[in-house]
């Protein structure tokens, strides 16, 4: 049993098998060995946990020969920027000189995940790498382009991340992989950050600065509360979107060790989308109509959504089996109860960080056990003997 047990564990060392499959391939090596020597496993011996589903996202560990690459190439690529900006700076059309150089980069860096992604599970992983640098460099080639053609902020933004988010979906079909997933999920919300920012700026009149009165609206635009509403409403449609992509890639987990891990990565992804992007919605602040600064919601009104939304999280979890929606609900807690901290309970300095101690070391607990919960509910306690019959 040792040898095997050995072997399954250069297997994973080797990139050849994830975490979670090494686990089941040990316990059902126990359970064969229990069976042929005829004992009866120890039910008093707690069950060997595997890794949380965070945990899982990574794949195997990163060699020293890999990090060195890895640091090369930065220096390869970071020279060759500089060399391109540094050109740009020289010539009346820098931003033709920087879109063409971005663009040339960006064919580089697919051609070289083209022929990594064939190899063993360290070069593939390398493929990512490089695929997710090329998006960068997509989206930093269109945003010089989309310049030099009189476009203004953020409709340039818009453009880009279009574009960028084209390029990165493109790339992973090309090469499913937990670094192109996280290019493409990085590539979506950013676009979804800039075409929000492009619609309030076409809906929303820009503030105007008065003697009197100081910054206040301009007349005419819409109620500070309804936009407040639509940027959470926004946020927390993009958070259903990628939980769906990652309902997607959990469903052939089975079939597929790397599905689970990105599967993982997109399901916290989608938390951690909502929870910000709810806080950054009802923390929002701006000029009122008496000409004050301040919040246009009341700050326990915010809090207590971000609560809500934890609770939701914590619902999902349980529901999915997906111990990282735990941990975006986790962080809902923390900013939810560090906001209502500050605003309303802290006297003092002394008084807050007292109470923000108390805030993070309760919310690591409860995240803890609810993780450990997840996946492993507790055994139900067995029926009584019978009463022999006489």
């Amino acid at each position: 049993m040792d040898q095997v047990l050995d072997r399954i564990a250069a297997w994973e060392a080797a990139g050849l098998i994830d975490a979670a499959t090494s686990e089941r391939l040990r316990a059902a090596e126990a359970a064969q060995s229990s069976h042929e020597t005829g004992d009866a496993p120890d039910a008093a011996a707690p069950a060997r946990r595997g890794p949380s589903s965070v945990a899982s996202i990574s794949g195997p560990g990163i060699t020293i020969g890999e990090m060195f690459a890895y640091l090369g190439g930065a220096f390869l690529l970071g020279a060759y920027e500089t060399f391109v900006f540094r050109a740009a700076g020289s010539v009346d059309r820098g931003s033709l000189t920087i879109t063409v150089g971005m663009m040339v980069a960006a064919l580089a860096l697919t051609l070289c995940g083209v022929v990594l992604r064939t190899g063993d599970a360290r070069r593939r992983r390398a493929a990512g790498v490089v695929f997710a640098l090329a998006v960068l460099h997509v989206g930093a080639a269109v945003t010089a382009g989309a310049e030099g053609t009189g476009f203004g902020w953020p409709a340039i933004g818009v453009i880009a991340g279009a574009v960028a988010t084209l390029a990165a979906f493109g790339y992973r079909v090309l090469h499913p992989s937990l670094l192109t997933q996280v290019a493409l999920l990085a590539s979506l919300t950013s676009f979804a950050g800039v075409t929000l920012s492009w619609l309030e700026s076409v809906v929303v009149p820009q503030p105007v600065y008065t003697d009197e009165l100081g910054l206040v609206p301009s007349a005419g635009g819409p109620d500070p509360i309804l936009l407040v509403l639509a940027s959470a409403a926004w946020w927390l449609a993009l958070a259903v979107i990628v939980g769906l992509v990652g309902l997607v890639e959990a469903r052939t987990a089975e079939a597929d060790a790397a599905a689970g891990r990105r599967a993982s990565l997109t399901r916290l992804w989608a938390g951690l989308v909502a929870v910000i992007g709810l806080a950054s919605s009802v923390f929002r602040s701006g000029p009122k109509a008496d000409g004050e600064y301040g919040r246009f919601v009341e700050p326990w009104v915010g809090d207590l959504a971000i609560l809500i939304l934890a609770v939701v999280l914590v619902e999902r979890a349980f529901r999915r089996d997906a111990s990282t929606f735990v941990y975006a609900a986790a962080l809902g807690l923390i900013v939810a109860l560090t906001d209502f901290n500050f605003t309303y309970l802290s006297s003092s300095t002394e008084l807050g960080l007292l109470i923000e101690g108390v805030i993070l070391l309760g919310a690591g607990v409860a995240a803890d056990r609810l993780r450990r919960r997840i996946g492993h509910p507790e055994p139900e306690p067995e029926l009584a003997a019978p009463i022999a019959s006489a």
